[in-house]
């Protein structure tokens, strides 16, 4: 899938997504809950601050899955991650099956490791897989505004509101030329 490709499926996939309003990530999970009937559990972790180790996590068990991202780091931060793994999950990205005893060991020792079916870490996807999953990541908040469009604008501070047209103008300039 080339460049252009990879953006119209991205934004695609982020346009049949219910955006909630005003949108928050809690309330894009609660509505990505709703919608999948299953449970999504965002858990803040201090994770290994390393070249190639991940900052954000998808663990799927069988009846919730959990989105582990980096706690020591700004709040925009945390929230890119979240969402980064929302791109993965909501892409449909496959997962690889978990070594449960070192899951559980390394991430989370308070849960059974037979609860563990598979994780998902950004150090185990395709570079194209991490590509599109960063693609839905910043689309979402620009989605969020630009469906809010004028009211969210003429509400918000005029700096966030000039950031918000601008970036939904240069977006759907990208998406002419797709």
């Amino acid at each position: 899938m080339d460049d252009r490709e990879l953006r119209q499926h991205c934004a695609e996939v982020v346009r049949r997504l219910d955006i909630p309003r005003p949108f928050t990530v809690n309330s894009l999970i609660d509505s990505i809950e709703r919608r999948r009937g299953r449970a999504i559990s965002l858990v803040p972790m201090a994770l290994a601050v390393r070249a190639g180790s991940p900052c954000g996590l998808w663990v799927a068990t069988d009846d919730t899955d959990y989105i582990l991202y980096q706690k020591d780091t700004t709040r925009a931060h945390r929230e890119h991650i979240v969402l980064h793994e929302v791109g993965h999950l909501e892409l449909g990205h496959e997962c690889t099956e978990a070594d449960q005893d070192e899951v559980a060991r390394l991430l989370m020792p308070s849960l059974d490791p037979a609860l563990v079916r598979t994780v998902l870490g950004r150090t185990v996807y395709t570079s194209t897989e991490e590509r599109a999953a960063e693609l839905v990541a910043s689309l979402l908040p620009l989605q969020a505004g630009r469906a809010v469009g004028r009211a969210t604008r003429e509400s918000s501070t005029p700096g966030t509101a000039n950031l918000v047209q601008h970036l939904g103008a240069a977006l759907e300039r990208n998406e002419r030329r797709s």
